[in-house]
Parts: structure tokens; C-alpha cells; sequence
């Protein structure tokens, strides 16, 4: 579905994210007093008066200077002007016209987009009179607004709304949900890891464009990026995160914000896919880091990226053994060998998500439960304890959740329930996702 597109731009730390977030109707944009908070450009769907469109949200515009990572800035934010059909171009009611909101205008004045100009931190009426001066800029009248408090907002919205009839946008689809499209048949999956893993890369390779800035410095991606696409007929939600340091590591606000967002991204996810560097191999901090994971019970798969850069002499088998003699909760969960620099993997793994995510959600018929039941009962380790399970029943899946009447002990070892939970993995392929057995005494 091709939406409308709104690129929301202006220098750092005048409030785009506040905005983008109050918008969207969900804090998902890091908005923290500093500047260049957003380095990449976030999309969301949203729908207003019956209209749908996307919004973008870009890093701040801090003129046209020099240096790799100011030019991969401005690079993005060219690409969400050029990607947008409305320009919101956001300025700051307190500071005042800045030469890089001259140098910003100038820009947007070539381009043939529809500008809204916007005035934000209008927070009441005695501010109104700071707007003026942005008549300067050449874009016409200012919206005055305040983002963090929502002044201004809908006026702005419904402006909005009748713009797009005005400028042929007529033919504009409803979205299902009243705020954001969900994808009631696709996977949400979030890139998780370390920072400087390969997260960003691993993402761009698929999309085949650099809608997330690609870096060679830890965390350059802060925000939990989403994107919709479709791969072999299925519709995959790919949620690029900023990297999760270990709490003693995190020196700015806006790295720990974007590594809370980063636990959020694991909690709204269906399957986690963790990459590990592959010439450091498994960390302390990859540790917890997938421990994470299956304690909020996602399906999870482990990708060792850069293998690119890994010593020839080794070979996948072997590594594969290590990691999974290093920490043995990972056995039950699939490895795959990426490298997001040559594209070696990068897309079958897709196919292993999408595999896990059917385990993830799979529900059992009651014929095969009872079949299993059956079974379990008659293997020697359940005889020679001289219990017997009653009847099994799956009480839900995402992880798949099941019940398991006990008759003739008043507890279970845990080998005994380690025992159990090997028996139903082997009987149903349960590999890349976590399963819950509550057994009734």
C-alpha cells in the first residue's frame, strides 16, 4: 500500500521527534535534550480525518559540513525529502530563526513539495508573538505549536487533511487500525546484538538502501527502526535496534534510552534474532542478551555475522559446537552464518526466522496431543518413575503453552520436566522457539 508520504525535518533539538511521536500517538522516537538524538529515519503509519499516510522522521539538519558522519546525516535526510510528498519543516519558537533553519529553507525551496512551516515550543499565547520573525524564511504562514503538549496540533492535522484533496491526493486508502497498520499475518522480528555487530548493515542489505545509517562507531543507530516488506510471498516487520549495552557501559542518556528501546523492541517482537560478531564469538553481554529474549519467551535465532572475517581454518560445524558447549540454552535454537558485507546468508535467514515464527505460533491439533500423551507414557524414564500424565492440553501459543496432568507423585525433579520438555521438542520440531510445560499435580 502506497501511503502519502510526510518527511518531518529541521536542525537538531527543535522537536521533530517530540512531534513525531506526539503524531503517531506513541513515544517511539528517542526524545531526550539533546542534539541529533535521531540519526536515522523512522516511519509510521498513522491515519487522520479518514486519511492515511506515512510519517518520517529525520536526524537533524546540521548544515552541510564536512566529516563522514555529518554527510551520512545529511544524505539521510535528503533521502526523506526526496521519499516525502509534504514537507513539516520544525523550528524552534524559543531560539529563534538559526542560520541553519536559513540554510535548511533554502534547500526546501527547490524542491516542489508542500511545506509546512512549523513553529514549535509555542507552549501559550504570550509565545505567539515569537513567530513572527519566521515569516523571513519565505514558506509562508507558521503553524505555531507546542509538540510536548499537544497545542496547536490538530489545527495542524486538519490543515493537513484538506491539503491532500487539494494537492491530488485523492485516491487515498483507509488503514485498518484507527492509529498505526499492524500486518495480522506478517512476522515482527527485531535485529538484536551488541553494538557495532552489523545490525544497521544486516538491515540495509536486505532493503538494498541505506534507510539506517551504517557507521563504523558503536551506536550510531539509537532509535528502534521499523520496516515492512515482503520476501517470498510473506510480510516480515524488521525492527533495527540500537545496540543493548551492559548498564555499566552506558555513559550518554541517549544511549540508555535507546537500549530501553531496544528491550521494548524484544517485548513487541515475535522472534529475536541476536547477532554475535563472529571473530570475537560469544560475550558476556551476548549472554545476556539472549537471556533477555527467552525470559520475555520469544523465538529466537542466533546469527554469527562478519563471518567474512573469520579464520578460514574454521569451520561452521565447529563453531556452531563451541557456542552451543559456551551456553548450552542456545542448543534448542538455530545458528546461521551471516556476513551483512558480502550478502553471504543475509537473506536465507529470513527463511529461518520465518521458520521459528511458525513453530512460535503453531497450535496442536488435540488428536496429536493425545497421541503424544500416549507416547510419553510408554517411554522407560516415565515407567521406571511409576507416574503417569493424565492428559495434556496447549492453553496458548507465541511461545506455545501447555498443560500436563500429573497422576502419582506429588513433584517433579528437574531433570524429570527437563525430560519432558526434550520429548516435546522432538516430537514437534520445536527448534527456535522457547515452550512452556505447567504440570498439574
Amino acid at each position: 500500500m502506497n501511503l502519502p508520504k510526510i518527511a518531518i525535518v529541521g536542525r537538531p533539538n527543535v522537536g521533530k521527534s517530540s512531534l513525531f511521536n506526539r503524531i503517531v500517538g506513541a513515544r517511539r522516537s528517542i526524545v531526550e535534550p539533546s542534539s541529533g538524538t535521531t540519526r536515522d529515519r523512522l516511519h509510521a503509519d498513522i491515519r487522520w480525518k479518514g486519511k492515511g499516510l506515512t510519517i518520517i522522521d529525520t536526524a537533524g539538519f546540521e548544515g552541510t559540513r564536512h566529516g563522514d558522519m555529518a554527510e551520512l546525516v545529511l544524505k539521510q535526510i535528503r533521502k526523506g525529502i526526496e521519499e516525502a510528498d509534504i514537507i513539516f519543516f520544525v523550528t524552534d519558537g524559543i531560539a529563534g530563526i538559526a542560520p541553519q533553519d536559513r540554510e535548511l529553507s533554502s534547500m526546501l525551496r527547490r524542491t516542489s513539495k508542500r511545506i509546512y512551516l512549523i513553529v514549535n515550543k509555542v507552549d501559550n499565547e504570550s509565545d505567539m508573538q515569537k513567530t513572527l520573525e519566521f515569516f523571513e524564511l519565505g514558506l509562508g504562514e507558521p503553524y505555531a505549536v507546542s509538540a510536548m503538549h499537544g497545542r496547536g496540533i490538530e489545527r495542524l492535522c486538519n490543515d493537513l487533511a484538506k491539503g491532500m484533496e487539494k494537492y491530488a491526493m485523492k485516491n487515498i486508502p483507509e488503514l485498518v487500525s484507527p492509529v498505526r497498520r499492524s500486518l495480522s499475518n506478517g512476522v515482527k522480528a527485531a535485529i538484536i546484538g551488541r553494538p557495532n555487530v552489523g545490525k544497521s548493515s544486516y538491515l540495509n542489505y536486505i532493503l538494498s538502501e541505506e534507510r539506517v545509517i551504517v557507521h563504523p562507531t558503536a551506536g550510531t543507530t539509537r532509535d528502534a527502526v521499523d520496516t515492512n516488506f515482503n520476501y517470498k510471498d510473506r510480510e516480515y516487520v524488521l525492527i533495527d535496534t540500537a545496540g543493548i549495552r551492559h548498564s555499566a557501559k552506558i555513559e550518554e542518556a541517549a544511549d540508555f534510552y535507546g537500549s530501553v528501546r531496544s528491550k521494548e523492541a524484544v517485548k513487541r517482537c515475535d522472534v529475536a534474532m541476536v547477532l554475535l560478531d563472529g571473530p570475537e564469538g560469544l560475550t558476556r553481554d551476548d549472554a545476556r542478551i539472549i537471556d533477555l529474549c527467552l525470559e520475555e519467551g520469544k523465538a529466537l535465532v542466533i546469527a554469527v555475522n562478519k563471518w567474512d572475517l573469520v579464520k578460514e581454518s574454521m569451520e561452521m560445524s565447529k563453531y556452531d559446537g563451541r557456542l552451543k558447549e559456551g551456553m548450552r540454552v542456545i542448543r534448542n535454537f538455530p545458528v546461521v552464518f551471516t556476513s551483512a558485507k558480502t550478502g553471504r546468508n543475509v537473506k536465507a535467514s529470513l527463511d529461518v526466522i520465518w521458520s521459528a515464527y511458525e513453530k512460535y505460533r503453531i497450535i496442536i491439533q488435540s488428536d496429536k496431543l493425545a497421541e503424544t500423551l500416549k507416547s510419553l507414557n510408554k517411554t522407560p524414564e516415565i515407567i521406571n518413575k511409576r507416574i503417569k500424565f493424565k492428559y495434556l492440553i496447549q492453553e496458548g501459543a507465541m511461545p506455545p503453552r501447555f498443560i500436563l496432568g500429573v497422576k502419582g507423585a506429588k513433584g517433579l525433579s528437574e531433570n524429570l520436566k527437563r525430560f519432558v520438555e526434550n520429548f516435546f521438542r522432538m516430537a514437534y520440531d520445536f527448534e527456535g522457539t522457547p515452550i512452556r510445560i505447567r504440570f498439574n499435580l
